[in-house]
């Protein structure tokens, strides 16, 4: 059974306001669940990890999509759907298109160093590609309108409704993740159970959340194309001569 914004309200609240749930503060009922959709965006976004890692994209928000080049432009805004790790690019016919020699889908510094003309007015089919902020950037520009498809990661979908369920996120760790992102969140904001057990609260549910994103890591997997360095890049690092 799927985790609904209803079950969140009433760990997190209480079933009504008034009533007394994890928190234990009524007054935060009225605007919890912009705490809870915050919590679900921020995960589906990337979560850097205490070993300094960022957690991986979650498979259900996977999405394809496309894109039309504007005419002698070099970008095109990425759909408002997109939030991370645009990872395949291809043309109409299927043909994947290439990121900047060396680099990947956001290495935009290498495309333009790597672009014949550098204000990035060059015409022709569209060879590259890449990310810089929430537009798509290509060389060469096509003369007449060009479909581009592109796989990515989309945001989640805000929870509105009650019956409103969680997306993106496994049903055995919803829960878990949101309730304990949000108190996190709401007791690192200053309330706490007395006087002299200040930062408790924030230290468990962190301690908590923390030990329930490891449990997605581990249950999403790694899902990652290795990659490829030209031998000028090993040379700029001087690990060749």
């Amino acid at each position: 059974m799927s985790v609904t914004l209803a079950t969140l309200k009433s760990v997190l609240c209480g079933a009504s306001p008034g009533d007394q749930g994890l928190l234990q503060d009524s007054s935060y009922y009225a605007g919890i669940a912009e705490y809870i959709n915050d919590a679900v965006t921020a995960i589906a976004a990337g979560v850097r990890m205490p070993d300094r890692q960022v957690s991986p994209p979650l498979p259900d928000l996977y999405l394809s999509d496309t894109v039309t080049t504007v005419l002698a432009t070099p970008y095109v805004a990425l759909p408002a759907t997109y939030q991370r790790h645009l990872f395949m690019v291809s043309d109409s016919s299927g043909v994947r298109i290439s990121p900047p020699r060396g680099g990947g889908y956001y290495s935009f510094a290498l495309l333009l160093r790597n672009a014949r003309l550098k204000d990035l007015s060059q015409e022709g089919l569209v060879s590259v590609v890449c990310v810089k902020g929430l537009n798509l950037y290509y060389q060469g520009i096509p003369t007449a309108e060009t479909d581009i498809t592109i796989n990515f990661y989309r945001k989640p979908v805000e929870m509105v409704d009650d019956t409103d369920e969680v997306d993106g996120l496994p049903d055995h760790l919803a829960k878990k993740l949101i309730k304990h992102h949000v108190a996190k969140e709401i007791f690192g904001e200053g309330i706490e159970d007395g006087e002299d057990n200040r930062g408790v609260g924030y230290k468990f549910h962190t301690a908590k959340f923390f030990e329930a994103m490891t449990d997605l890591t581990d249950h999403v997997g790694i899902d990652a194309e290795p990659e490829y360095y030209s031998s000028n890049s090993f040379q700029d690092l001087g690990v060749c001569d």
